[in-house]
């Protein structure tokens, strides 16, 4: 979660670039991204030269970044000089030297780098290099602030919002974490995203790992699902260096500006050695070493994607490896190439392909491959079903990638069991991989179905229920499934008030914020960090609400103390004359005295002012919520007390005037209170519980589990032996000799068709494998609004069905002339 001000300077950021004419965001994040690499690249040199190695800046100093910051106003120095040099960079530096840094991954990514900003807009220039330097001054240091560097050009990534080619948009990040919590991997294991864009699920995945072997105690998670403190404690150090291999995270893009934008997102994500390349991943590998390494078949334990959704892809151009992606076959023409050439197909059979037997996939597809009746659709829902296992279909609300497109999409969650050599064709005669699957029908996703996709932080969010109904599936199976049938699990939520401040600079100096806090606490603990104002001021409360109420009746009361007590001197000079004057006329001695008493004050009010005005360098600048609450307090404290000197200044003898101490020091006074005021900036978020276990009852249930394969009941079958009679028990389960009859007999003809009467209509595999979650959504009578009885309402069906087959036989006869 980032500060407000945090966010308004990337917000300022994108305006500079896209008034200076650089209106396409991927372009305006590419050139960022551009400038990023060249901040961090000087402290990437930094340390090889410790290690031994020579400077990549040898002979081209003025390419540094804090050259380039002498020379920020001065585009054409970028153009002319820094970029040719970048653009050669892999030829300054060797393999060892870039070991354990960024550059053992470059692998001439800059090879094509242009700076494309008008050579007349310094201004803009210098406000970039300005803002880059704010936003990412701790980039590199691997410490806490690493995760602000990560979430900032996350929140700069999330402004891109228009689609890309061919389907391509961002996907959100909630839904993200929510795949990998489906997978739920371990260190060391191997996980690649064939169509990676700026690599949210490799870093989502390095983030779950980090949450999973850390310290659970001090683990935080916003309302979404983000998660915070994750130290990595629990892990051993083999297993922490995992994590963060990028050899791990493998990431492929076709388009080689977003490769590039994910590499950058991997390595402010604390990712070493990034894999995200870019390739095409569906193409023909022969002369692409990089590609055929990184694809290689069953070499990884899990993949997540979101492949792009409407792209086709021209047959010529596909990988030929037959065992990769099924072949028309057949005698004619076409007989070798692909089945299809749908990208969302075949980047299903692509996923099949990289993973390792027992490996798991979650990828997110539009509705129409699970219930496509092309040759292509049906071959590989009935691969994934019968050879594979399908673990279970989430069907997601039509409205989750608004406002990139209203498509309606599902997750579709699978484990390989088949190793890519020995598929067979399908004949229907051996069990079947997949009995069962799980679906799940989500309504809620925590945002609003519109195109702004408004945060509902705090209410329901069926993700949460999903994902602990799915681990029972996993875990326990179809009794499993039937837990919490009709209740819906979410966590608990609380609000909280976080403070996110670097209070040193880059020069190591303590900022205006560090100030306020240098006496209260050792700010090297702290710095560059983010913790709850209760987390460090244990005084106060946890709940924002509550510590404001606290401080505010604190500060207000010596506020108030602090005016009376200044204004004291001049009021009671004013006072003691008034006292002893003794006049008949009290009105006009009353007016005089308080024409005198806003002289007397006159001064020490402007000096008041001033010193609260200066003790405002203890609060946030922007969108803080102290700076306000203390510009209130002030003033209604000045209100109160100095209305207690004008009632006794105009009001002596009758009203008694006490003796004050004078106010050694205004400025320290207003300080001290001024600090107290001030531990109540940041920004409110909402944190949900790690625990998902608050129930409430659900009107119908919003998961149910299908039977792939589902025999008919067929109470007239025979054992050959005539021993046995009927197709099912007295319990309702078929006999195992029935099955081995049909199976022997065969479920299909020689067409390939289905038998009629052999398997019950709502299985799947009598559905032509459909996993649409909606096919098999049961029926609630409950919801139905009728004063017919259920049975009235069957009965009065099947007359009409009957009315619809008498007409429809009487047509029928017409046509033929038979009547």
């Amino acid at each position: 979660m980032l500060a407000p001000h945090i966010k308004k300077k990337v917000d300022e950021l994108w305006n500079r670039f896209w008034a200076a004419g650089l209106t396409n965001p991927l372009v305006a994040v590419e050139q960022i991204t551009y400038l990023l690499f060249l901040k961090r690249l000087e402290d990437i040199d930094l340390k090889r030269q410790q290690r031994g190695f020579p400077s990549v800046y040898a002979g081209s100093e003025s390419c540094k970044w804090s050259y380039i910051r002498q020379e920020k106003t001065n585009p054409g120095h970028l153009i002319d000089v820094v970029f040719p040099w970048l653009r050669e960079l892999d030829k300054h530096f060797t393999t060892a030297s870039a070991d354990g840094t960024e550059l053992a991954s470059l692998s001439n990514r800059m090879a094509d780098a242009y700076f494309q900003l008008d050579p007349n807009k310094g201004k803009v220039l210098s406000d970039a290099i300005d803002a880059i330097d704010q936003l990412f001054a701790r980039a590199g240091e691997g410490n806490a602030a690493q995760d602000i560097m990560g979430d900032t050009f996350e929140y700069l990534l999330s402004e891109m919002a228009t689609a890309g080619k061919n389907g391509q948009f961002r996907t959100p990040r909630h839904l993200i974490r929510f795949m990998v919590e489906l997978l739920d991997p371990e260190p060391g294991q191997r996980v690649i995203d064939p169509a990676a864009g700026t690599g949210g699920f490799l870093f989502s995945t390095q983030q779950h790992l980090m949450r999973k072997y850390s310290a659970q105690d001090n683990v935080v998670l916003e309302w979404d699902g983000t998660p915070h403190r994750t130290d990595g404690a629990a892990a051993t150090p083999d297993q922490y260096a995992a994590i963060h291999n990028g050899a791990n995270l493998v990431g492929l893009d076709n388009d080689r500006t977003m490769a590039r934008i994910g590499w950058m997102n991997l390595v402010l994500h604390d990712v070493t050695d990034p894999h995200l390349v870019q390739g095409d991943s569906l193409s023909k590998r022969e002369g692409k070493e990089k590609l055929k390494q990184l694809l290689e078949p069953e070499s990884y334990q899990y993949v997540l994607a979101n492949p792009p959704f409407t792209g086709t892809v021209d047959s010529g151009d596909l990988e030929p490896d037959s065992l990769l992606f099924p072949r028309v076959g057949g005698g004619g023409k076409k007989k070798d190439d692909a089945i299809t050439n749908k990208s969302e197909l075949l980047f299903l059979w692509l996923m099949l392909d990289l993973l390792r037997v027992g490996g798991r996939c979650a990828v997110i597809i539009p509705e129409g491959v699970l219930f496509g009746n092309t040759e292509a659709h049906i071959h590989l829902r009935r691969e994934l079903l019968t050879e594979h296992v399908v673990e279970g279909v989430i069907s997601l609300p039509g409205g989750v990638f608004q406002p990139y497109t209203g498509v309606k999409t599902s997750i579709l969650i699978f484990r390989k069991e088949t190793r890519r050599d020995v598929r067979a064709s399908f004949t229907g005669a051996v069990p079947l991989r997949t009995e069962h699957v799980w679906f799940y029908e989500v309504e809620e996703d925590g945002y609003t179905k519109d195109a702004k996709r408004n945060a509902r932080p705090g209410q329901q969010n069926d993700l949460w229920d999903a994902l602990e109904k799915f681990k029972l599936w996993i875990d326990q199976g179809r009794s499993g499934a039937q837990r919490h049938e009709t209740t819906l699990l979410q966590p608990t939520f609380h609000v909280e008030r976080w403070r996110q401040a670097l209070l040193r600079d880059t020069a190591d100096q303590l900022t205006p914020a560090g100030q306020a806090f240098a006496t209260l606490l050792d700010t090297s603990m702290w710095d560059g960090q983010v913790w709850g104002v209760h987390e460090l001021f244990p005084e106060l409360p946890r709940d924002p609400k509550a510590a404001e109420i606290q401080v505010r009746n604190a500060s207000s009361r010596m506020l108030y103390d602090l005016v009376i007590q200044f204004f004291a001197p001049p009021t009671r000079t004013v006072w003691a004359k008034w006292r002893d004057a003794g006049t008949a006329d009290k009105k006009m001695e009353g007016d005089k005295a308080f024409a005198e008493w806003q002289k007397a004050i006159k001064v020490p009010q402007q000096e008041f002012n001033r010193a609260a005005r200066e003790a405002q360098v203890f609060f946030e600048p922007e969108d803080g919520h102290a700076l306000p609450l203390w510009k209130d307090m002030v003033k209604d404290a000045l209100n109160a007390g100095l209305s207690l000197h004008q009632n006794a200044a105009t009001q002596a003898p009758v009203v008694q005037f006490s003796s004050y101490e004078p106010v050694p020091d205004l400025n320290s006074a207003l300080a001290a209170i001024a600090r107290e005021v001030a531990k109540l900036d940041g920004f409110d978020v909402t944190l949900r519980s790690l625990a998902v276990d608050q129930a409430t009852d659900l009107k119908a249930a919003k998961h149910w589990v299908v039977p792939v394969r589902a025999w008919a009941r067929n109470d007239e079958w025979q054992s050959n032996e005539g021993t046995v009679i009927g197709s099912h028990d007295a319990d309702g389960l078929v006999r195992p000799t029935y099955v081995q009859a049909m199976l022997a007999a065969g479920v299909y003809d020689e067409r390939g068709e289905l038998k009629d009467g052999v398997l019950d209509p709502d299985c799947i595999e009598a559905r032509e494998w459909n996993l649409s979650a909606g096919q098999y959504k049961p029926f609630d009578f409950t919801q139905l609004k009728s004063d017919k009885s259920v049975a009235e309402m069957i009965g009065a069906l099947k007359v009409t069905e009957m009315e619809i087959i008498k007409g429809l036989d009487k047509l029928l006869a017409m046509v033929e002339g038979r009547e």
